[in-house]
């Protein structure tokens, strides 16, 4: 295998700009490639019909919600929730001041199961501080952990009198002040269709940490996929290929699968409708496409990943998945669209054809960083909303014919 030539890969984008890595929430790098939207398809969402929209608002005691917590009837960390009890406890104190000094607390979403059981979709935060201060057991429980009861700590009105106190260090009437606090619920039902229930997660999510797609995909498309994507995210194969950068503590690294998984399900021959986003693309494979899979069907796709991401490695070394560097020390992050063209287009060649493109490794990154730099259609493939149908088409397009130059030279 001849040595892997950078030399080519020293291009910025139109602005002049090399793109930064992204953030995960403790903000550090998150191992993958920030990801600048164009202004004209930012955030488009599919139309549904309004009048499928089932969401109710109850007014409901803390007494009560604790009460479900107790009896596991309302998850408070479910798959797509990764952050439960992120608050400090000085943040935790304040929600519950605010509490005895009768401030109203933020409305709650919660979504519905068959049983009416709930899965938190907004306000994650504060019922596990109010958890934490009046049933910290349940808590415990509910999350796996062993936090001690919550003690008030930096209050501002109530310091002199309530600093350090634990709930039951609280006078009865305060105590009863608390569990009678009414919060607004807005309940979305358990019938929402959920192409519907989507939409309302996507919308009401935009607080601080807003959920990503990622994780609303699946909270509501349960089924088989979700353990077998979980499984290629944790692969030998898949970790050795991004060298375990991509930290996945928002799901990141399950969305990359899945896009690969998506992708490499269609026939070869046929390509993405061109306005398809993202989010409706992979949705429509989790709900329909994927649903009827057998295990066996599952399996051939897990061996094709495990393929694809052995052969980026021999194929692209270091560089795999990334546009372009000048060093090794100076790589860039990974890039969601280049993982998922490169991961697909190697699933569909032999191992004889792998084994020739390694060989000519140099002329087939020569030649991507030629194209980047002169193709303006297909660097904007790469450089902006990368989940779009025209721009995974462009990338597999260009990607493929220059597998297929380096296989006929």
């Amino acid at each position: 295998m001849e040595p892997i030539d950078h030399s080519n890969f020293n291009v910025r984008n139109d602005e002049g700009i090399t793109p930064l890595e992204e953030l995960s929430s403790d903000s550090t790098g998150s191992g993958l490639e920030a990801e600048p939207a164009l202004p004209d398809i930012a955030d488009i969402r599919a139309p549904f019909d309004p009048k499928l929209i089932d969401v109710i608002t109850h007014q409901r005691t803390v007494d009560l919600l604790m009460a479900r917590l107790g009896h596991g009837e309302m998850d408070l960390s479910p798959d797509f929730q990764r952050r439960a009890n992120l608050w400090s406890n000085a943040r935790k104190s304040g929600l519950i001041e605010s509490m005895l000094l009768r401030i109203p607390i933020p409305s709650l979403y919660v979504a519905e199961d068959k049983s009416g059981n709930y899965q938190v979709v907004d306000g994650l935060q504060r019922l596990c501080a109010i958890a934490h201060f009046v049933r910290v057991s349940s808590l415990n429980k509910e999350l796996k952990t062993t936090l001690d009861p919550l003690r008030l700590t930096g209050l501002q009105s109530l310091r002199n009198d309530l600093d350090n106190n634990g709930y039951d260090d609280l006078p009865r009437p305060l105590q009863r002040r608390i569990m009678e606090t009414e919060l607004t619920l807005h309940v979305i039902r358990a019938g929402t269709p959920p192409n519907v229930k989507f939409n309302i997660f996507s919308r009401i999510n935009q607080g601080g940490l807003p959920l990503k797609s990622q994780e609303i995909r699946n909270a509501i498309y349960p089924g088989k996929w979700r353990e077998h994507i979980r499984n290629m995210a944790v692969s030998q194969d898949f970790l050795r290929a991004t060298e375990g950068k991509i930290k996945g503590e928002r799901l990141e690294d399950h969305e990359l699968v899945l896009r690969f998984a998506a992708l490499y399900s269609l026939p070869q021959d046929e390509k993405r409708q061109p306005d398809e986003n993202l989010d409706e693309f992979l949705n429509e494979f989790v709900e329909k496409r994927a649903a009827g899979w057998t295990e066996q069907r599952w399996q051939e796709m897990e061996a094709a990943f495990n393929h694809s991401m052995r052969a980026a490695q021999l194929v692209f070394g270091r560089i795999a998945f990334r546009k372009y560097s000048t060093t090794d020390e100076a790589r860039l992050p990974i890039n969601r669209g280049l993982f998922e063209t490169e991961a697909v287009a190697l699933a569909w060649r032999t191992d004889e054809e792998i084994n020739a493109l390694a060989a000519r490794s140099s002329k087939v990154i020569e030649e991507f960083g030629r194209k980047f730099s002169s193709e303006k259609d297909f660097s904007n493939a790469l450089l902006y909303a990368t989940g779009k149908g025209s721009a995974s088409n462009k990338r597999l397009e260009v990607i493929n014919a220059i597998f297929d130059g380096a296989l006929d030279a």
